[in-house]
């Protein structure tokens, strides 16, 4: 049994719209709504730090799952709005509470050294990438440090250093 892929046929088609055509008219949509796609990267910023008041050791839970849930939503906007460094610095800072709650240890150190690293990449100008590297790399030894694998870099990050 061959299952039919309607949407391979429909681009096989002539006429419509290219991938590129597409992509571009993606672009501009997100353009549209990035003002508000950036209101919600810096609110889930800000729950990052209201989580970060109630941390301690051991760590407060509701603490623990603002801070949590904060860089879930920072995963989700970051890459939209061209903040790919933001987003791998939420994926390793879930990364690193996943290991700390798996071995039972805590450094809350650890933990605001991120939230800081977030709030320093999101006043840097974008084009800085020295200074994002500079940043990333003092992260990547805290996640060697504790042995939590490397986030890898999400797809914006890897298209953004493909294009220069």
């Amino acid at each position: 049994m061959k299952v039919k892929n309607r949407l391979g046929e429909m681009m096989r088609q002539p006429g419509g719209r290219s991938l590129i055509e597409a992509l571009k008219g993606a672009e501009k949509r997100l353009e549209k709504i990035s003002p508000d796609l950036l209101k919600g990267l810096d609110a889930a910023i800000a729950r990052l730090e209201t989580g970060a008041v109630g941390l301690g050791d051991p760590p407060n839970e509701k603490a623990l799952i603002e801070i949590y849930q904060g860089s879930n939503e920072i995963i989700a906007l970051a890459g939209l709005v061209g903040y790919a460094p933001i987003d791998e610095v939420a994926h390793g800072l879930c990364e690193l509470i996943d290991a700390f709650l798996a071995e039972s240890q805590w450094n809350d150190k650890a933990i605001r050294v991120h939230i800081d690293a977030v709030q320093l990449l999101r006043a840097m100008p974008k084009d800085d990438k020295a200074g994002r590297e500079r940043v990333l790399d003092g992260l990547r030894k805290v996640w060697s440090r504790f042995g939590v694998r490397q986030p890898s870099a999400p797809p914006a990050a890897a298209a953004e250093e493909a294009a220069g």
